[in-house]
């Protein structure tokens, strides 16, 4: 499933945010453009107030799996913080409903509004299809990921080749999302950074890296990202972030390269 045709063009999707229209309108440009869909991440939990609610999170959540099955060109699921935060209060929810514990699930439904609404997310994202996901990948030359790659974090180490640092990488990635899915296992890859309120790390992981105060384009691929919203798609010298409000995508191509475009 992270493994992408060598001659057909990528689409790469930023934020969904439960925005079915948003979702609609990238599949058809993808079929338009005879290209594969790659999602950056954060299908779930509304920006939009417009897109909160059970409605909103049934409609893209039971889409995915779909288009996993029946897009003619494939498709490509990286993570985001928002699906993993919304993962974690479906299962917490589930083992309190398991235990018998009716008065801790008032208690969580009651601080965390939308736990109800992401208990929809276990039985719309079952294990096989989570399972397709991963944390990066790289289609034509470039990194994806949600959040961004910072050097800390790539392995120099392995070979002066950066083909293999890359596939290096990218194989770590998905194993530690494995282990997420299985065992609920976190690391530096999912750290959070300070520009995000996190402590325990100097920038963020692939999840959490902030595109204002924490990217730097230097590493050997070039970068594609969402995770930090703003207005308009944004460069810096070699790399973009993607995520304009549920606006705009990337269309890689083998030949030319990564156009910009809006949806």
């Amino acid at each position: 499933m992270l493994d992408f045709s060598s001659d057909r063009p990528v689409l790469v999707v930023p934020d969904v945010h439960q925005d079915i229209e948003f979702l609609d309108r990238v599949v058809a440009l993808s079929l338009q453009e005879g290209a594969m869909l790659c999602f950056l991440g954060d299908h779930a939990d509304a920006i939009n107030p417009r897109w909160k609610g059970e409605a909103a999170l049934r409609a893209v959540a039971e889409r995915l799996p779909e288009l996993a099955e029946s897009h003619p060109h494939g498709c490509v699921f990286l993570a985001g913080n928002h699906d993993l935060e919304a993962l974690r209060m479906a299962h917490l929810r589930a083992r309190m409903l398991l235990a018998g514990d009716e008065a801790g699930v008032e208690r969580l439904d009651a601080a965390q509004a939308a736990a109800p609404t992401y208990a929809r997310l276990l039985g719309a994202w079952p294990t096989a299809f989570l399972r397709t996901w991963g944390l990066a990948a790289v289609a034509h030359g470039y990194l994806l990921s949600h959040a961004g790659v910072s050097r800390r974090l790539w392995p120099w180490t392995v070979s002066s080749d950066p083909a293999v640092q890359a596939e290096e990488f990218v194989r770590g990635c998905n194993k530690a999302w494995a282990a997420w899915l299985e065992r609920g296992e976190e690391g530096p890859l999912f750290a959070i950074g300070p520009a995000r309120g996190g402590r325990g790390a100097p920038v963020g992981g692939v999840l959490w890296l902030d595109w204002d105060h924490e990217f730097v384009d230097d590493l050997p691929l070039p970068q594609l990202v969402g995770h930090t919203r703003g207005r308009e798609p944004r460069r810096k010298d070699r790399s973009w972030c993607l995520d304009a409000a549920q606006s705009a995508a990337a269309l890689l191509n083998p030949d030319f390269g990564v156009r910009v475009v809006r949806v």
